[in-house]
């Protein structure tokens, strides 16, 4: 186990970024500067700072522990939890466009139920939320 949380390390962060969405997530800033930023959430997060893969991981796995909850873990952010209604811990209907934009910016879930406290609001542009919202969702976006 000593190795799990290094996933979650500006260590394995890529060199290079292939689009503005995985910028975003991983540095929680813009190319052109634009910081987006978190409105409360998670310990974890205020203190290590950064984007989404802060707490979701490099591999937008998830499973970083929300210390100090050390029993809420975030939830992976895949394709396959993302699309499919599923049983994970995080029982949800399948994300589109416009309601992953409500989770981010919102804290609302598919359902329409608040998501976890521990997952922050963010202020962030329309520009960077649709970049980023095109990368977590991949060839689904439309």
């Amino acid at each position: 186990m000593d190795g799990h949380n290094s996933r979650y390390s500006v260590d394995n962060w890529p060199a290079s970024f292939s689009s503005e969405g995985e910028r975003l997530y991983f540095t929680g800033v813009s190319s052109s500067g634009e910081r987006i930023r978190p409105v409360g959430g998670n310990h974890h997060m205020q203190m290590h700072g950064g984007g989404c893969a802060t707490c979701h991981g490099s591999e937008k796995e998830g499973g970083a522990i929300m210390w100090p909850r050390f029993w809420v873990m975030a939830p992976a952010l895949t394709d396959a939890a993302l699309q499919s209604e599923h049983d994970d811990g995080h029982n949800h209907a399948s994300y589109d466009e416009s309601s992953l934009k409500k989770a981010i910016v919102n804290g609302i879930g598919p359902d329409g139920e608040p998501l976890h406290a521990t997952m922050p609001r963010w202020k962030i542009s329309e520009e960077s939320l649709n970049a980023l919202v095109h990368y977590l969702m991949g060839e689904h976006s439309h």
